[in-house]
């Protein structure tokens, strides 16, 4: 009688390792993937031709977005605005996050949802190598936080979608500011505020 339990115990725990087994690539296969690319400062871009005193670069974006069959997502965002001035090469608000996300509503062929996560964010620069001296890299105005966003994607067709993105970040971020003991020379602080120098972002996704 023993070993007709045992067997029967063996015979169940292969049954539900199978059963979790099948469950587990089940969700694999519901796994969906999708590729932004896009404009990522079109506010402060436009505000700077009319305004000389800034000087404000394009900025892109590139998103990656993991999406599941809850309408649950897990999404790597990054932009930055690159541009050369002899010799160096600048990736101007650097910025890269990560985010989980949910889709709260679908009607027609308009998404809606938003998300959370961490940011890093900084400047980038690049000295080009002259004679006797070496390329280097350098950064500044370093900040991290929490930024908060939310989307609108509109179906162009199958698999492309315009997307229309809202961030709002808040952290800790370092800047410089000049005083009455060094005079012309600017003093570092670190500070926390909100950083929305892209605060409006659109794209193009791509469903794979």
């Amino acid at each position: 009688m023993k070993r007709i339990i045992n067997f029967l115990i063996i015979i169940f725990l292969l049954f539900n390792f199978k059963s979790y087994s099948q469950y587990d690539q089940e969700k694999i296969n519901n796994l969906t993937h999708s590729f932004s690319f896009g404009w990522s400062n079109p506010i402060s871009l436009i505000k700077s031709i009319t305004d000389p005193n800034q000087d404000e670069k394009i900025g892109f974006l590139i998103d990656y977005q993991l999406n599941n069959h809850e309408e649950k997502f897990y999404r790597v965002h990054m932009k930055f605005s690159p541009f050369y001035s002899q010799p160096t090469f600048t990736l101007n608000n650097f910025l890269i996050s990560f985010h989980k996300g949910k889709q709260l509503s679908q009607k027609n062929n308009l998404n809606f949802g938003h998300g959370l996560g961490p940011y890093f964010k900084c400047n980038i620069f690049r000295a080009q190598q002259t004679s006797g001296t070496q390329a280097f890299w350098s950064s500044d105005y370093f900040g991290f936080g929490a930024e908060y966003f939310i989307f609108f994607d509109y179906k162009l067709n199958e698999n492309l979608y315009f997307n229309f993105l809202l961030n709002i970040n808040f952290g800790l971020h370092q800047y410089y500011d000049a005083t009455i003991i060094n005079g012309a020379n600017s003093q570092e602080y670190w500070g926390i505020k909100m950083a929305n120098q892209q605060l409006i972002s659109v794209s193009i996704k791509k469903q794979l």
